[in-house]
């Protein structure tokens, strides 16, 4: 009988094509527009678009996370190479479970993106000052008006969709397998035999007038003259 094991060759494709588009998505604009609202104001955005390095935050601030999804890409592909090569079910599951810990920690980013794409003035102003709520309010009415165009760039919806691959990637069912035991050979020279055969007593492999007792599992010691 051969030892059960789990192949997740499967999981590891869908998670390591998550993981590249991931880490191709940090070279692209995560927002474009005919005026970026952030850019617009700190008039540092002359394409009208912003990359990752440049991610808006409450309050009109900028941070840069590419080294963080450069790093979750860079972790999400080393679980897929673990993937790969894993035949035992509990390390499958371990390895699963970082991919999942990896996407989720991804998602944390990816959602004020989208929240800053639907609602830049909500991002963009600082509600806490007069002059945060006016921009705002000026944004909202640019917005309405069409004088503001904000869209997704091509860096975020990879990131979206890289991170949705990679987390469906993470709970795709292992295909079940089991590994095959070769022939070993016994001390005595015979081999042992998984055929199935019935216990009883069977042609020596060693010596044609004899026959040797098979048990089931192994040929045994005894032998007796063949008739």
């Amino acid at each position: 009988m051969g030892q059960q094991t789990r192949n997740h060759s499967v999981a590891g494709v869908a998670v390591l094509a998550g993981a590249a588009t991931i880490a191709f998505a940090t070279t692209q604009a995560w927002v474009t527009g005919v005026a970026t609202l952030g850019g617009w104001v700190a008039g540092a955005t002359p394409e009208g678009s912003l990359g990752f390095d440049r991610l808006i935050e409450p309050g009109n601030r900028y941070g840069d996370v590419t080294p963080l999804l450069l790093g979750g890409a860079a972790v999400l592909g080393v679980s897929a190479l673990l993937l790969f090569v894993t035949r035992i079910p509990v390390l499958g599951i371990l390895w699963r479970l970082l991919a999942l810990a990896t996407v989720l920690g991804l998602g944390v980013i990816s959602v004020p993106a989208w929240g800053a794409v639907n609602d830049p003035a909500t991002m963009a102003a600082d509600p806490a000052s007069h002059s945060g709520r006016a921009l705002g309010l000026g944004a909202s009415v640019a917005g309405s008006s069409g004088l503001l165009d904000i869209e997704p760039g091509l860096g975020l919806w990879l990131l979206t969709i890289g991170i949705a691959v990679a987390g469906i990637g993470a709970v795709v069912p292992a295909i079940r397998g089991r590994t095959r035991e070769m022939d070993v050979v016994e001390p005595s020279g015979l081999r042992r035999s998984y055929t199935g055969a019935t216990p009883g007593w069977y042609p020596d492999q060693l010596d044609a007038g004899l026959v040797r007792f098979f048990d089931g599992v192994r040929w045994t010691a005894a032998t007796r003259p063949r008739v």
